[in-house]
């Protein structure tokens, strides 16, 4: 989770154009929005999967 959040965060800086610089004219923005959205759905992913897991293991009902 911890990567994914680092790397949602890397996007956001280059979305803001606080990292990276144009090129061949493009906006590197519209890649920073991508990787944005990638890191954000993966940390989402690894969360709903690290809540799941947290609560089956507290389950009365599991069963060992």
């Amino acid at each position: 989770m911890l990567i994914s959040a680092a790397i949602a965060a890397f996007g956001l800086l280059v979305a803001l154009g606080r990292i990276g610089h144009p090129i061949d004219a493009q906006l590197v923005s519209n890649y920073g929005w991508s990787i944005l959205i990638i890191g954000v759905a993966l940390f989402v992913l690894f969360a709903v999967r690290f809540v799941t897991r947290t609560r089956r293991a507290r389950s009365p009902h599991h069963s060992a």
